[in-house]
């Protein structure tokens, strides 16, 4: 059987869901983190920032979209040992969202979404989200609250989210980690 075909990939801001008509809205989509080199690791702030030093957004739980979600994440991506921990312990107020879609799937499946450093293709984090669907015409969406995007290094880099279907990459979002314009120390 085929896998299934990942119609796409954000990351964002915020997804929250309209009650009445079920529809995503889709809130401050990036692909850039920016960081101010002097700031602690795991400070960064996507997109051009509002200012802060931190990840902009809030906190639907885990399954506001078909399919839900739910899981486990490693919040350092330390050894093969460390603690698996679910999703929702490591949000936090800022914590942005990543919203995915996909047709083609028939029967149940297990899709994990992770964030690799593409320096060393280290997984930072991780999450499974199951999905079940019995029409493979059916288009089904997926808005998923993430831990803040960690920085490895305070250095540009880059890195990128991926979502799996049982071990078979099905795409990634490419995500540059810059230093915010003007932040670096100067030369005279």
């Amino acid at each position: 059987m085929a896998a299934p075909i990942l119609q796409s990939l954000l990351l964002a801001d915020h997804v929250y869901r309209d009650q009445s008509t079920g529809k995503h809205i889709i809130c401050g989509v990036f692909s850039t983190i920016f960081f101010t080199p002097n700031n602690q690791p795991n400070q960064s702030q996507p997109g051009g920032g509002n200012g802060d030093a931190a990840n902009r957004g809030g906190g639907n739980p885990p399954g506001n979209g078909e399919g839900g979600g739910s899981g486990g994440g490693r919040s350092d991506g330390g050894p093969a040992g460390t603690k698996s921990q679910p999703i929702q312990s490591l949000m936090q107020a800022g914590s942005p969202f990543a919203y995915f879609s996909v047709t083609e799937l028939t029967g149940r499946k297990t899709f994990e979404v992770r964030y690799v450093d593409l320096h060393d293709n280290r997984v930072l984090f991780q999450a499974e989200v199951p999905i079940e669907c019995d029409d493979p015409l059916k288009t089904i969406e997926v808005s998923l609250p993430l831990p803040r995007l960690p920085l490895v290094a305070l250095q540009e880099r880059s890195y990128a989210l991926e979502v799996l279907c049982e071990g078979t990459l099905l795409g990634s979002h490419r995500v540059l980690a810059r230093i915010t314009p003007g932040s670096a120390p100067q030369n005279t």
